[in-house]
C-alpha cells in the first residue's frame, strides 16, 4: 500500500506533526504575550496606586490649607474687629466716670445706653466682675483686701470694666480681690 501524499508531497502524519508544532509555537507565543500583558497590567496597577496616593495626599493637603487659611482669616478679622472696638473703650470709661460725678444727668445716661446698645449690636459684652470668682483670664487684680465675710478669691470692686468679643477678651477688668 502506498502512502498517501498531499499536494506538498507530505504524508498525513507529517502534516499533523507540523500542525501540532505550529499550534505549540502559537500557544507558546500566546503564553509569552499573556505574561507580557500581565506584567504591563501589574505595572499599570502600581502606577495607578502611586498616582491615587498622590491625589489623596494633595487633596488632604489642600483641605488642610483651606481650613487653616479660613481659621487664620477668621482670627485676623476678629483681631481687627477687637482692635477697632478697643478704640471706643476710653469713651465708655469717660461716660462711666461722668455718670459717677453727675448721677442725675439724663444726657450722660442716654449716651451710656446708646454706647451699650452699639456694643451689644457689635457683639461686645461686658465681663461681669463684682461678686464673681477671680479669673485671671478675665480679670486683672490691682488691689487685694482681707475680708473674712467674703469668700476667698472673690472680686469685690471693679475699677475699670472689661470687655470681650465672642471668646476673645478685648480688655481685662481691673478689680479688687478678697484674699
Amino acid at each position: 500500500m502506498a502512502k498517501e501524499k498531499n499536494e506538498n508531497n507530505e504524508t498525513p502524519a507529517e502534516t499533523v506533526k507540523e500542525s501540532e508544532k505550529e499550534l505549540r509555537d502559537a500557544l507558546e507565543a500566546l503564553k509569552n504575550e499573556y505574561a507580557a500583558l500581565g506584567k504591563t497590567l501589574e505595572d499599570t496597577k502600581a502606577e495607578l496606586s502611586t498616582r491615587n496616593d498622590s491625589y489623596v495626599r494633595i487633596t488632604a493637603e489642600y483641605e488642610n490649607y483651606r481650613k487653616r487659611t479660613a481659621a487664620e482669616k477668621a482670627a485676623i478679622y476678629a483681631d481687627a474687629y477687637a482692635g477697632a472696638a478697643e478704640l471706643f473703650l476710653p469713651m465708655a470709661d469717660a461716660l462711666d466716670r461722668a455718670a459717677e460725678l453727675a448721677p442725675e444727668d439724663k444726657g450722660i445716661d442716654a449716651l451710656r445706653k446708646q454706647l451699650t446698645d452699639i456694643f451689644g449690636r457689635l457683639g461686645i459684652t461686658e465681663i461681669e466682675s463684682d461678686g464673681k470668682p477671680f479669673d485671671p483670664t478675665l480679670h486683672n487684680a490691682i488691689m487685694h483686701e482681707d475680708d473674712e465675710s467674703q469668700p476667698e478669691s472673690t472680686v469685690v470692686q471693679t475699677f475699670q470694666r472689661g470687655y470681650w468679643l465672642g471668646d476673645k477678651v478685648i480688655r481685662h477688668a481691673m478689680v479688687k480681690v478678697v484674699n
